[in-house]
C-alpha cells in the first residue's frame, strides 16, 4: 500500500511539473537559415581568418530558442559586391559545404525560411583609398555616387530574384557601420555622410519588396574602436559581431509561428506576449495555457533574458552560489548572466526558485540591455529603495509608467504577463509607453 501511495504521489508531482514548467510545443516549425553576402556574413576576423560572424551567432540564437532547422553560409564570400551576390543567384552557382557536399544557391534560397544579406560595402571600398598613417581617405565623388546607385539597383534585383524563388522567406538586409573609426574628425564626418547615403539606399531598396532593413550603425559606432581592434582592417572582433547579430535578432519578426493559448492573455500584454512567443523567447505551459498571472521565478527570468540577447558562446565560470550547482535547473544561464553582471546573489545565495520582484526586474533589464537614462523618476515609493537608479532608467526610457497611484511597488512580485511586456519593450521600441 505504501509503495502504491508513493507511486501515485510521484505521478502527481510529475504532472504538476509538466503543467508548471514553461516549455516549447513540439509542433514548432524549424527554420532553415541561409546567409548571403560578403566577409561579414562569412565571419572574417580582424586578422583575415574565418571564424564565427554575426550569421553564426544568429544561428546559435535560433538554436537556443529551439527554432533552428539548418544553417548555411557557404555563399557568403569575402570581397563580394552586390554584383557578385546577384550573379551567383542568376547563374545558380553550386558550392560545397565543409563536408564537400554540393548544393546550388537557388535550391537553398527556395528551401529557406530566413535569409540574411549583407552586401554593398565592397562596392564602395573599391572606390575609396584610405591612408591609415594620416587618417585620411580619397575618392572620386562621381564614381562613388555611381557605386551607391549600383548598390541600390542590385539590391532591388537580389530581393526580386529571391522573391521569385521563394515568396514566403523572411529577408533581412544589413545596413553598415563606420569601418574606419580612427580617421580625423573632418574625414569621419565625410565618411559618416557617405555611410548614411549608402544605408539609406540599401534601406529604400530593401523595403520595396517587403524585406526588412537592419540598422547596425547606431549600436556599433558608439564603441567602434573597441569592436575594430585592427586599425587597418574593417572586420569586427567577436564583440562587434555580437552587436551586429543582436541588431538582427531584435529585427526578427514572426518566424513562421502561429501563437495561441487556451487561456486569456490580458489585452494590455497581448501584443508583447505574441511578439516574444513568435521569436521563441517565451512559451506557454504543456497544458496549452500561458498563465499570465503566474509569478515568474528568478531562474525563469534569466532564461528569458538569455533567449532575448545573443551572448558569446564561451562557458561561464561557476558563479559560486551556495544554493546553485551544475545540476541546478538553468545553471548555465545563471552562470552566464552572473558573469555578465546581470545577476547577483544575496549573502552568497541566488534563490533561483524565488519569485522575481519588480525592483529586481528593473536591475536585470537595465544591466542586460546596457540601458542608460537620467530623467528623474516620478514614483512616490522608490527614493530609498536599492533599485532606485534602475527604476529611474526604466522610466526615462518609457519601459514603465508604474501604477495609477504614482507608485512603482518595487517589492511586489512580478507576473509572467508583466515581465513579458517589460522585456518586449526592451527589445522593440514600438512597444514603449508614450
Amino acid at each position: 500500500m505504501r509503495k502504491r501511495i508513493c507511486s501515485s504521489l510521484f505521478a502527481l508531482l510529475l504532472l504538476v511539473g509538466m503543467l508548471c514548467s514553461p516549455s516549447y510545443a513540439s509542433s514548432k516549425q524549424k527554420l532553415d537559415y541561409l546567409a548571403l553576402g560578403d566577409s561579414l556574413a562569412a565571419g572574417q576576423t580582424p586578422n583575415k581568418g574565418i571564424d564565427k560572424g554575426y550569421a553564426d551567432f544568429l544561428a546559435q540564437q535560433l538554436d537556443e530558442v529551439q527554432l533552428l532547422g539548418s544553417f548555411d553560409k557557404r555563399f557568403a564570400v569575402p570581397g563580394y559586391t552586390t554584383t557578385n551576390v546577384l550573379e551567383d543567384i542568376q547563374n545558380n552557382v553550386s558550392k560545397p559545404d565543409l563536408s564537400g557536399k554540393e548544393a546550388n544557391i537557388q535550391k537553398m534560397i527556395a528551401d529557406a525560411e530566413i535569409i540574411t544579406i549583407d552586401a554593398g560595402a565592397n562596392d564602395l571600398l573599391k572606390e575609396i583609398k584610405v591612408d591609415f598613417s594620416k587618417g585620411t581617405l580619397q575618392y572620386d565623388p562621381e564614381k562613388l555616387k555611381a557605386a551607391i546607385t549600383t548598390v541600390g539597383t542590385n539590391t532591388v534585383q537580389i530581393i526580386n530574384q529571391i522573391r521569385e524563388l521563394n515568396s514566403n522567406a523572411k529577408i533581412y538586409v544589413m545596413g553598415y557601420y563606420n569601418p574606419f573609426p580612427n580617421l580625423s574628425k573632418e574625414q569621419t564626418t565625410q565618411l559618416l555622410q557617405l555611410l548614411q547615403l549608402l544605408n539609406t539606399t540599401i534601406q529604400e531598396a530593401t523595403e520595396k519588396f517587403g524585406a526588412i532593413y537592419v540598422a547596425t550603425a547606431e549600436e556599433f559606432n558608439v564603441h567602434a574602436k573597441d569592436y575594430l581592434p585592427n586599425p587597418v582592417d574593417i572586420h569586427p572582433n567577436k564583440d562587434g559581431y555580437l552587436v551586429i547579430a543582436n541588431s538582427f535578432w531584435k529585427s526578427f519578426k514572426n518566424n513562421g509561428q502561429t501563437i495561441s493559448f487556451k487561456d486569456t492573455v490580458p489585452s494590455w500584454a497581448a501584443d508583447e506576449v505574441i511578439y516574444l512567443a513568435q521569436k521563441g523567447i517565451i512559451a506557454g505551459y504543456d497544458n496549452g495555457k500561458f498563465g499570465a498571472n503566474d509569478l515568474i521565478q528568478r531562474v525563469h527570468s534569466g532564461l528569458l533574458i538569455k533567449r532575448s540577447i545573443i551572448f558569446d558562446d564561451t562557458i561561464a565560470p561557476d558563479p559560486n552560489y551556495k544554493d546553485v550547482n551544475k545540476n541546478t535547473y538553468g545553471y548555465t544561464t545563471i552562470a552566464k548572466l552572473t558573469e555578465k553582471g546581470i545577476f547577483s546573489g544575496n549573502n552568497g545565495f541566488f534563490y533561483p526558485t524565488h519569485s522575481l520582484t519588480r525592483g529586481e526586474m528593473a536591475k536585470i533589464l537595465v544591466e542586460a540591455f546596457h540601458l542608460k537614462g537620467s530623467l528623474q523618476h516620478t514614483f512616490n515609493d522608490v527614493n530609498k529603495h536599492w533599485a532606485n537608479e534602475y527604476i529611474m532608467i526604466l522610466q526615462a526610457n518609457q519601459i514603465t509608467q508604474g501604477y495609477p497611484d504614482g507608485s512603482f511597488k518595487p517589492n511586489e512580485k512580478i507576473t509572467r504577463a508583466e515581465f513579458s511586456t517589460m522585456l518586449a519593450r526592451m527589445m522593440n521600441t514600438d512597444f514603449r509607453t508614450k
